[in-house]
């Protein structure tokens, strides 16, 4: 087994706790060899056979130290389980190495090699957590916020403690930039089309008035910049498709559109159609979209987010581009599927 101290496995789904937890393993290296450490971080899936051991077992000229970090743990080859088990049997004591997965487990052949002690595993916050989690971070931010506006940011931003406080404090800071005194449900919306040219909520805008052109266009933007997680950007999708459904309920049920646009909600939660740009991409899409076909739009929503969960990212971008062709031109209509898809689904990788 190896050397406790010097091989860590971080496990599980909780990004951000688990980040914090790696930089308190790199401040105790600075601390315990004067500042002197090299880093070196290798994913899985792009790492060539021998690069991660021949960082564990080369000595620098420059440092008296290495720290390597392995990502995507998960997705290890054969051939690169063997040769950290080899390693792991007679370990390095002038390097570190850290293996990460979002996994809760990882091949027992590794998993059986790093002592107990140095195994965690960090589960993702429990829904009933995360609002004053979030809470307290604008509290010890000096800002007010409301229910909604937290709601809102647990729809749209990727469920882990990290990037929930990333955005925060993003949002902290706008707020105090426009003299916002408390964050609202609006002020979110607000937010992210004023930090962001390009939006997810740009991206719904062409759906809405069924611009298949520019909502391609738009996706290809919005995956320019790497602070667009898939995951992400379909979640906001699905908050703006339900929040048009709560829409066409109304109407159906009735009222006029003015009065429907005060009475929207999503997952019974209060979403009120306010902005006069909204206003008028809602009411295009409510004459683009028939509520039976707005359901059958989220149902493909569905089936795509658990394609992406599967899939290498490589393939995002596709299973948008084909997302938005379903959703635009086939109004839901289910696309014919395609033997590569499960050939991908399916590989190991």
């Amino acid at each position: 087994m190896a050397s406790s101290k010097r091989v860590y496995l971080l496990l599980g789904p909780e990004a951000g706790e688990k980040g914090e937890f790696l930089k308190g393993i790199q401040s105790s290296l600075e601390r315990e060899f004067n500042s002197q450490i090299e880093t070196y971080r290798f994913y899985a899936f792009e790492t060539k056979e021998g690069e991660i051991v021949g960082a564990l077992q080369n000595n620098s000229l420059f440092a008296d130290h290495r720290l390597v970090i392995l990502s995507q743990g998960e997705a290890l080859g054969s051939d690169q389980i063997k040769e950290l088990v080899a390693y792991l049997k007679t370990p390095s004591e002038s390097a570190t190495l850290v293996i990460m997965s979002d996994d809760t487990f990882i091949n027992s052949k590794i998993s059986s090699l790093v002592p107990k002690s140095e195994t965690k595993i960090f589960w993702e916050m429990f829904d009933n957590r995360k609002a004053d989690w979030l809470k307290g971070r604008f509290s010890r931010g000096g800002t007010a916020i409301k229910g909604d506006a937290i709601d809102l940011l647990l729809e749209l931003v990727e469920n882990n403690t990290q990037e929930l406080g990333n955005v925060a404090e993003q949002l902290i800071t706008y707020a105090r930039s426009e003299q916002i005194e408390v964050i609202t449900s609006q002020s979110v919306e607000q937010f992210i089309q004023h930090t962001r040219q390009v939006s997810v909520f740009s991206l719904f805008d062409s759906i809405a008035i069924a611009d298949y052109p520019k909502a391609v266009e738009t996706l290809h933007h919005l995956f320019n910049d790497s602070q667009n997680h898939p995951i992400s950007i379909l979640a906001t999708l699905i908050w703006q498709l339900r929040r048009l459904v709560s829409l066409q309920e109304l109407l159906a049920e009735g009222l006029f559109f003015e009065d429907a646009l005060k009475e929207v909600s999503v997952m019974g939660k209060e979403a009120p159609i306010k902005r006069r740009q909204d206003i008028s991409n809602y009411g295009a899409a409510v004459k683009n979209y028939t509520l039976e076909q707005t359901h059958t739009i989220i149902a493909r929503l569905g089936e795509v987010d658990l394609l992406l969960r599967e899939m290498p990212n490589d393939y995002s971008m596709l299973l948008f581009e084909r997302l938005l062709a379903t959703i635009i031109v086939k109004k839901g209509a289910k696309s014919p599927s395609f033997p590569f898809l499960s050939l991908i689904r399916d590989a190991k990788f």
